[in-house]
């Protein structure tokens, strides 16, 4: 009797997980995600961009791009709850700025697990086919005074 409830339990948890993975993709998708790759192209304009991304466990490390230079690094996203997030810190002269550059949710569906990215004053854009999809800095986080 309680062989065949442990066996229930394992196919109910199955199909749970399951049934949460297939909620959040379309027919086509593969159940288990790509790797990923994120790349960020320096156009500033005539000077270099200094950077350090980051996600909740891993660290990538400080990196200077001069103009017209990419960096890029490759992660696969969270399996089972679409929660995947990488930030970076940006910095240039005159320049100092924050910005969520991959968030599982908004940029899950990169052009062919692609996602470029080009850095300008103004800040981010999301390089798609045929467009551009510029984005805001992240506002700054000031602690209030205790």
């Amino acid at each position: 009797m309680v062989d065949s409830i442990s066996k229930v339990m394992i196919i109910l948890f199955l199909l749970l997980v399951l049934a949460m993975q297939l909620k959040g993709i379309e027919i086509g998708d593969p159940i288990i995600p790509k790797k990923v790759t994120v790349e960020i192209t320096n156009k500033l304009n005539m000077t270099f961009l200094g950077l350090r991304c980051k996600e909740k466990h891993r660290d990538l490390g400080f990196h200077i791009l001069n103009v017209g230079e990419t960096y890029s690094f490759r992660f696969y996203p969270n399996f089972l709850f679409p929660a995947t997030l990488y930030f970076c810190h940006f910095k240039y002269p005159g320049g100092d700025h924050h910005f969520d550059i991959y968030v599982q949710r908004r940029d899950y569906y990169c052009f062919h697990n692609r996602c470029s990215w080009e850095i300008v004053e103004n800040g981010p854009c999301k390089i798609k086919p045929r467009s551009r999809e510029c984005f805001n800095w992240n506002v700054a986080f000031v602690p209030a005074n205790k």
